[in-house]
């Protein structure tokens, strides 16, 4: 599975490349939306995109959009549409109502869902191998419709707006938490070659 990496700053570029490596993705990035258009217009290949909410000259949105429009074919016909996945900063995500409306209109017109940076690993893998499994067609097996009582549906609607709330929360800190374990680690390492000069 191939992904395309968006972002502005090179540092998250390189650290999600290696993590995704370690995971036997391939990766591609780019550091704004006009060259990540110009990737998808040559790279079919490409199965998912991973990108910041803000880039340089344009949004996460409007590169959606953008890319969306692209026509991609391959010796079998035609590709299936690309899985878009939405980076932002806790900041990001809760700060303005404009940037909590942006994040829905994302979620709104087609990306399959949203990571809080730092991205935990095992999050981020999980996510991008369900899309290639929920994008694969599937046979048509013709299913009952469930009868739902409306408030019923409601109820359940809520309670799952509310733990799925919880569970970003929580794979944020976890992330976070996982993240700053290897920075220190990092930090020590340099700290004990130094020592040992």
């Amino acid at each position: 599975m191939k992904i395309l990496i968006v972002d502005e700053i090179g540092f998250i570029r390189q650290s999600l490349n290696q993590k995704l490596s370690r995971h036997n993705f391939e990766t591609v990035s780019a550091e704004s939306g006009e060259e990540a258009l110009a990737i998808l217009k040559t790279d079919f290949s490409v199965d998912a995109v991973l990108t910041s909410l803000f880039l340089p000259s344009m949004n996460a949105i409007d590169l959606y959009k953008a890319a969306s429009k692209i026509e991609r074919f391959n010796d079998e016909g035609i590709i299936p549409p690309l899985n878009f996945f939405l980076m932002v900063t806790r900041e990001h995500g809760t700060s303005s109502p404009r940037m909590k409306e942006m994040t829905r209109d994302a979620l709104a017109i087609g990306f399959k869902d949203l990571l809080i940076k730092p991205i935990d690993t095992e999050l981020l893998v999980n996510k991008l191998r369900g899309s290639v499994r929920s994008s694969e067609p599937s046979p048509e097996i013709a299913a009952p419709e469930p009868v739902i009582a409306a408030s019923t549906t409601e109820e359940t609607r809520q309670s799952t707006q509310r733990i799925d709330g919880l569970a970003v929360m929580q794979n944020s800190l976890h992330a976070l938490k996982k993240e700053m374990c290897e920075s220190i680690d990092i930090l020590l390492e340099e700290v004990n070659r130094k020592v040992s000069k």
